[in-house]
């Protein structure tokens, strides 16, 4: 469902989550517009949305995935992030904007992955040769995160002064 469709409607992950299971166990899809800013520049704040659709049976880093985490509560925390490395059985999320690994995932936490995404109004998949280089991006410079960000601001900076001029 596209954000301004007349049928969406706004729920928390946690009561929706039973149906996001079941659809994609069903070998459905489910879109929904993430919040927050960790996978900035990728996903924006208000209006994108993504696309997913049940894991894979192997994950390949690089892929983003909905994945469950828990909170010191032990109450459930939905994480939307990109997977940036894998050792034995725990995979490790980062978020694009994020400079800290999650805590290590197991794959039974995975809920589904990122197929396409809306982003400022237009389509894309995973496929794409745009996509697939940013995520290479993102993966190889996880580690070293925060000098990245300032490398890419530094660009975004220039940019956008060549571009006025």
């Amino acid at each position: 469902m596209c954000p301004h469709d007349s049928r969406s409607h706004t729920a928390a992950l946690d009561e929706l989550f039973p149906l996001f299971s079941e659809k994609l166990a069903q070998g459905g899809r489910v879109s929904f517009s993430p919040k927050g800013t960790s996978m900035l520049p990728m996903l924006r704040v208000y209006g994108d949305t993504v696309t997913l659709k049940a894991p894979p049976a192997r994950i390949k880093t690089g892929t983003v995935a909905l994945f469950v985490s828990k909170n010191e509560d032990g109450s459930n925390k939905y994480i939307l992030h990109r997977l940036v490395r894998q050792k034995g059985e725990e995979l490790y999320f980062c978020g694009d904007h994020r400079r800290e690994f999650d805590p290590p995932a197991e794959r039974a936490d995975i809920v589904g992955v990122v197929e396409s995404y809306v982003s400022r109004g237009r389509e894309h998949t995973v496929r794409e040769l745009p996509y697939r280089l940013y995520s290479r991006w993102m993966v190889l410079t996880a580690r070293h995160r925060g000098a990245a960000l300032k490398a890419q601001d530094v660009v975004y900076r220039v940019w956008k002064k060549l571009r006025r001029s």
